[in-house]
């Protein structure tokens, strides 16, 4: 006996008619993503957010998606929402700092403050500070009378002294490795013995009368910063001598200079077969064209997380004293608890060393591999996030004032720390995201196939090495 059987159509599946094509069931769906919500967005992010929505409606009304972090930046009503199983978050504006790109190629314009003369220690071309050096009161005479360690001007008779008139009984030089003082008359004598050496000193002038004086000998001294002159100044062309007023001073001035951030192509395309797309729609209610989309876009996601994170490994300065030895646990000559509090102190050390040389800021961002993050987890004062969904790199937590994100790609007992903030002057790194992550319409071929592409355009790079420094954990237990 033969009965009639029914199948049931899934509601969520539409009808296929006779004058329609198949692929028109490849839509783009517009699904609100849940954590687009209102979010507290820093001016720097706010101007981020304000030129990717310019560089957007520059295109027209064209059928663009685009795909971002919707934690980082504002979501647009058209940003879809990725699927879990292929979704991996862009992490890279959490480590590096968000330049608004305006053009593909993007100039970022700051000064430096540079010394233009020569006094004492500080040589001109020296850069006192600037967004990336900050060498301010590294000399703290420099605004002072006192003049030190000043590179001798070697001449026929001794050598001249810069800065005038100079201070009686304030001269001391350093004559290959010999120190010689003056007396009340103006007279060197050799500071070790007392030895009178019948050279003498012209205050006024800074003339110094001293045989044997070569390059790289020094004289320290101070002289009367508040003197107006009359001073004489070197014979010129014609063998005359002029006359020169106002107090001598260190002097600086301010240099404009900029760093290139340019823009770069990535793209990818995807193929899929009329039929797989009908029998997705048909037997399961999906909608192909948005799994490929999302795969897509994971795939441009994960790949800006590993150049970012390899960039800064790559910049890193190693510092081998901060290398911390996990081994001594296993042989039971320490406590496990205390003695991993002892990698804590060794990444405090390193974020002071970067301050120390730097006087910029402390690193506030560490990216860890996979066996260091175990380690962390087990530290006093961290604080794990939720990452049981994630999918790649993933934020591990906080250790007191560092973030901590998790690199699979990385060594898994390497560590690399940096500097993140709001300010861009103290960033390691940058990025700009010129093109959001946007995608053609599919296109339907008369081969039975459907391409579509995806693609965006980026910049990233390390601004400032000295802020990045590395380590390793040696040894296992």
């Amino acid at each position: 006996m033969i009965t009639k059987t029914s199948r049931k159509v899934p509601t969520n599946a539409r009808p296929v008619y006779a004058n329609q094509s198949i692929t028109s069931n490849v839509q783009n769906r517009r699904v609100a993503s849940p954590a687009a919500k209102p979010v507290n967005l820093t001016p720097g992010q706010r101007a981020f957010v304000r030129q990717i929505e310019a560089n957007v409606r520059r295109i027209g009304n064209q059928p663009i998606m685009g795909a971002t972090n919707t934690t980082n930046i504002m979501a647009r009503p058209e940003f879809m929402e990725l699927l879990p199983m292929f979704v991996q978050k862009l992490l890279i504006l959490d480590v590096y700092g968000s330049v608004a790109m305006k053009s593909r190629q993007q100039l970022v314009p700051y000064f430096k403050f540079i010394a233009e003369n020569n006094k004492g220690v500080t040589k001109a071309g020296d850069i006192k500070s600037s967004p990336f050096v900050n060498r301010q009161g590294e000399d703290p005479d420099w605004t002072s009378r006192v003049v030190k360690r000043e590179t001798l001007a070697v001449t026929a008779t001794g050598a001249i002294l810069a800065y005038t008139p100079v201070l009686p009984n304030s001269v001391s030089l350093v004559i290959g490795g010999d120190v010689f003082t003056v007396n009340g008359y103006g007279e060197f004598v050799n500071a070790k013995t007392g030895e009178a050496t019948g050279n003498y000193i012209d205050y006024s002038t800074g003339e110094v009368t001293f045989s044997g004086i070569a390059d790289g000998d020094t004289a320290s001294y101070q002289y009367d910063n508040e003197n107006v002159g009359p001073r004489a100044l070197p014979a010129d062309a014609n063998g005359d001598y002029g006359y020169n007023y106002g107090a001598q001073m260190g002097k600086g001035y301010l240099q404009l200079d900029e760093f290139n951030l340019r823009a770069e192509a990535h793209q990818l395309a995807s193929y899929w077969s009329i039929f797989s797309a009908f029998a997705a729609q048909q037997e399961y209610g999906s909608n192909i064209g948005d799994i490929a989309k999302e795969a897509a876009f994971s795939e441009i996601t994960a790949e800006i997380n590993a150049r970012g994170f390899r960039k800064l490994e790559e910049a890193a300065l190693y510092k081998p004293q901060f290398d911390w030895d996990a081994s001594p646990v296993l042989s039971g000559a320490v406590v496990p608890h205390d003695y991993l509090n002892m990698f804590k102190l060794k990444l405090g050390q390193a974020a002071a060393s970067i301050y120390q040389a730097t006087r910029l800021a402390r690193p506030n961002r560490l990216v860890v591999g996979t066996n260091v993050a175990e380690y962390i987890a087990m530290i006093d004062g961290f604080k794990a996030d939720n990452f049981n969904d994630s999918v790649g790199p993933y934020k591990l937590g906080t250790l007191d004032t560092f973030e901590i994100y998790v690199a699979p790609d990385q060594n898994p007992d390497k560590w690399v720390m940096s500097c993140k903030s709001n300010d861009i002057r103290r960033n390691s790194a940058l990025f700009g995201e010129y093109m959001p992550l946007v995608a053609t319409d599919p296109i339907g071929l008369a081969n039975s196939s459907v391409q579509q592409g995806y693609a965006t355009m980026y910049a990233m790079e390390v601004v400032n090495p000295a802020t990045v420094v590395s380590g390793k954990i040696l040894g296992t237990f």
